[in-house]
């Protein structure tokens, strides 16, 4: 008897660029304060200041894309491809810069430095997981199987 293939669903720009935007949005402070912390800016700013207008002009930048996003929409329902690796591939370098500004976060917050590298493995794994379940789903992109 022949196996039964599990139909894999395909979905639209749309729903790629909504995953992609907020998950943006939500690693774009800590990107930020990541360039800030190599660049050593933090030296000559308040940086408790800096992440309250930070913080400001995420949220607003997430309230102007979102309704970017909603005025886009019946275009981006409509254009579908079969694989979207670039968008997985900016979902993971995103995700990737965002640990690491988590961790430079937790460092400006008064965190124990010592503790740093265990957020940075507890958090990796936990995203990694997560970033493998979404290719698979969303974005038709399998790294775990074998070809």
């Amino acid at each position: 008897m022949m196996a039964l293939r599990r139909k894999t669903k395909i979905y639209s720009r749309y729903e790629i660029a909504v995953i992609n935007f907020y998950t943006t949005c939500i690693w774009l402070l800590p990107i930020v304060l990541l360039v800030t912390y190599a660049f050593e800016l933090d030296r000559k700013l308040n940086i408790d200041a800096f992440i309250l207008w930070l913080a400001g002009g995420v949220l607003i930048v997430t309230v102007f894309g979102t309704l970017g996003l909603l005025w886009r929409r019946d275009h981006l329902k409509r254009r579908v491809k079969p694989v979207y690796r670039t968008e997985y591939l900016y979902l993971i370098f995103v995700t990737a810069f965002g640990v690491l500004g988590f961790c430079v976060l937790y460092d400006y917050a008064g965190g124990d430095r010592a503790y740093i590298a265990n957020i940075l493995v507890v958090l990796s794994a936990v995203l990694i997981y997560v970033l493998l379940r979404l290719g698979r789903k969303f974005y038709n992109t399998d790294y775990m199987k074998k070809k």
